[in-house]
């Protein structure tokens, strides 16, 4: 039997493991039940005879990212899988989810249902289902008495949907990655890998005002009417963006624009109240950056233009703070990594593999920028992602796991 049989003919243990995952609501923020889900996927991974460790982030370290207060303490395991090969290749996932709201198909979002060959649940798609095509690909490989053509390092990380330095930042920081290429299980799937993403600057803009008796609104300085103000002029420098001497031309030929969304998170004071002037109002920015920008440009030319919006208004007083700065991140198509691995796509899925640069952000900056670490990204072609009814098809979270297993046994070489 080859690995590609083994899979199918494990295909009710692959959904299984794919269920246990989802079943641990490890909803980021606030970050829970880490433990909980490094501990299954340890298990797994020791099952299959990997070396397992576990690391906690230092307390210090995820307040100074997260702020005082409660919080949840953060966990990353890396596995390894040593075959004695001379090159190594390490798969990141992650494995934390945004939280989850409305009415689901099956109830429950952390109650995986199936029908018609697709499995509903949070994280299902975003990223749980590569996790477990991930490990089954390894289990087809060993389970057949084949050798992989490199070592092969694993590492499930916290933290992604919030920015990721306290996961795969940490592993890479940390020195915790000791393998000559990276895969990061998410950022293309089918017959596209992923060569890239877009950065991301979160500001957080807080307006200061002055409280008094909503009788009395000439006494106080009105936070809420103020940011408003502030708001519209950046309607303003949204439609300055979306200009074409702004567009990124990527190696597919596709055009994008920077983008911004204003007021993802709102919110007043905790003394509001209907018959007060509001004291404070704040609100957020999420601007993309393209790879022709760079952080620095973009965080410059957004602060700049909140300093002449406001300095046109009275008395409009605001703070500013970056809770996330992530660079873009390209990769060259034409290198040995990304030629490799479409080779394997096109085995297995039986079509001409090309890569793509998306418009959201992964973790493959943290091996390719920061760890130097020639990197791509392939992963499930979930639904609904960060959305209600999350789901993905069975048949293509199999079509991965053989795409891993094909990418394992062929290794990185000329094709």
């Amino acid at each position: 039997m080859v690995p590609h049989q083994y899979i199918e003919k494990n295909r009710r243990k692959l959904v299984g493991n794919l269920q246990e995952m989802i079943r641990v609501p490890t909803v980021n923020p606030p970050g829970k039940d880490y433990r909980k889900m490094v501990d299954l996927l340890g298990r797994h991974c020791q099952q299959l005879g990997m070396g397992v460790e576990i690391h906690r982030v230092p307390s210090k370290l995820v307040e100074k990212v997260i702020g005082t207060g409660g919080h949840f303490p953060r966990y990353n395991l890396v596995a390894r899988w040593d075959v004695g090969a001379p090159l190594s290749v390490h798969f990141n996932a992650h494995y934390d989810v945004v939280p989850a709201m409305g009415s689901w198909k099956f109830g429950d979002p952390f109650e995986p249902g199936i029908k018609d060959g697709v499995i509903y649940g949070r994280g299902s798609g975003d990223m749980k289902g590569s996790i477990a095509a991930l490990l089954m690909a390894v289990e087809a490989l060993q389970k057949t008495g084949r050798k992989p053509a490199f070592n092969v390092e694993c590492s499930f990380t916290a933290d992604e949907e919030t920015g990721g330095e306290l996961g795969a930042g940490y592993v890479v920081r940390q020195g915790l990655v000791g393998a000559d290429f990276a895969v990061v299980c998410e950022g293309a799937a089918g017959t596209r890998v992923g060569c890239g993403h877009n950065g991301v600057l979160w500001l957080e803009i807080n307006v200061l005002g002055k409280s008094a008796h909503a009788a009395s609104p000439s006494a106080g300085i009105n936070a809420f009417e103020a940011m408003v103000e502030l708001v519209h002029k950046l309607r303003d420098f949204k439609s300055e963006l979306d200009v074409p001497a702004r567009q990124y031309r990527d190696f597919t030929g596709a055009r994008r624009s920077p983008t911004i969304n204003i007021g993802g998170v709102f919110a007043g004071s905790e003394g509001d109240k209907v018959n007060t002037v509001p004291a404070r109002a704040s609100f957020s920015i999420d601007r993309r950056i393209l790879p022709n920008e760079t952080i620095v440009q973009a965080e410059r030319e957004l602060r700049l233009f909140l300093q002449r919006a406001a300095a046109k208004r009275r008395g409009l007083r605001y703070q500013v703070s970056a809770p996330l700065r992530i660079a873009p991140c390209v990769v060259d198509p034409g290198d040995l990594l990304p030629r490799s691995f479409a080779a394997a796509v096109q085995a297995v899925r039986r079509h001409p593999a090309d890569f793509r640069s998306i418009s959201g952000f992964t973790d493959l900056h943290y091996f390719v920028e920061e760890g130097g670490i020639p990197g791509v990204g392939y992963g499930v072609h979930g639904q609904n992602g960060h959305a209600i009814d999350e789901r993905v098809k069975l048949h293509d979270v199999l079509q991965t796991s053989k795409v891993y297993a094909e990418f394992m046994l062929r290794g990185i070489r000329e094709v």
